[in-house]
C-alpha cells in the first residue's frame, strides 16, 4: 500500500469516529427532556419557556448566543455578564416577572456563550427562581406580569392593542403552555437544588 494511502486511510477513520461522537450527543431537544427530569429545572424551564417557546438559550450555538448577548445586552465577556446579572438581581423591591425572567434568560446564554458553566447557572438561578416564585401567585400571573412589563419596555399599548411580533410570539407560548406544561408542574412546587445523579444509591462496604 502506497504511504499516501495510510494518511487517506487515517483521516478517513478519523471522520467516522466524529461523525459517530456527533450522533451520539444529545441534540438540544434531548437535553431538555433531560433536565426536566429534575422538578426544579422543569419549573425554570415552564418559566423561561414562554419567551424562548421551545428551547434552553444555553443550548443555542455558541456563535448565536454570543450575538444575541452583544446585540440585546451589550455583553462581550464574561464580567459584563457578572456585571449585568447582578444589576437584574439586585434586590430593591423589583421582585417581579420583568427583571427576575430577564436574569433566567440572560444566565442561559451564558452558557452558550462560554462564558461560565451549566451547573453554575442553575445554582446561581435557585435564589431567583424562587424570588420569582414568592412575588407571584400563578404561572399565568406570572406571565401576565412580564407580558405587561414587556409591553412598556417596547412602548406599546398595554391593552394590546399594537403587539409587535416578539408580543405576539411570547402571547403564543403563553397559550400553550397554559394547556400543557403549567398544568403538570404546580407553580407552587418547592425549588432545591437538583439531586445527583448516584444521590439515592445505597453506600457500598
Amino acid at each position: 500500500m502506497p504511504p499516501w494511502s495510510y494518511l487517506v486511510l487515517g483521516f478517513g477513520v478519523m471522520g467516522l469516529g466524529l461523525w459517530l461522537w456527533g450522533r451520539q450527543r444529545p441534540g438540544p431537544r434531548e437535553r431538555l427532556a433531560e433536565d426536566a427530569r429534575d422538578p426544579y429545572r422543569r419549573w425554570v424551564q415552564n418559566a423561561f419557556l414562554l419567551v424562548t417557546g421551545d428551547c434552553d438559550y444555553a443550548h443555542l450555538p455558541g456563535a448565536e448566543a454570543r450575538r444575541i448577548l452583544a446585540h440585546w445586552w451589550d455583553v462581550y465577556g464574561p464580567l459584563e455578564l457578572r456585571r449585568t446579572l447582578r444589576q437584574l438581581a439586585a434586590d430593591d423591591g423589583r421582585d417581579h416577572a420583568w427583571p427576575l425572567l430577564r436574569f433566567v434568560l440572560l444566565s442561559r446564554l451564558g452558557v452558550a456563550a462560554g462564558m461560565h458553566a451549566d451547573e453554575t447557572s442553575w445554582d446561581e438561578i435557585l435564589p431567583v427562581a424562587r424570588r420569582l416564585q414568592a412575588a407571584h401567585p400563578s404561572w399565568r400571573a406570572m406571565a401576565q406580569a412580564y407580558v405587561q412589563a414587556r409591553r412598556q419596555w417596547r412602548g406599546l399599548p398595554l391593552d394590546g392593542s399594537a403587539d409587535d411580533d416578539g408580543m405576539t410570539s411570547i402571547l403564543d407560548n403563553l397559550a400553550r403552555l397554559d394547556d400543557t406544561r403549567w398544568q403538570e408542574l404546580d407553580w407552587t412546587v418547592e425549588l432545591r437544588p437538583a439531586e445527583p445523579e448516584d444521590a439515592s444509591e445505597e453506600p457500598h462496604g
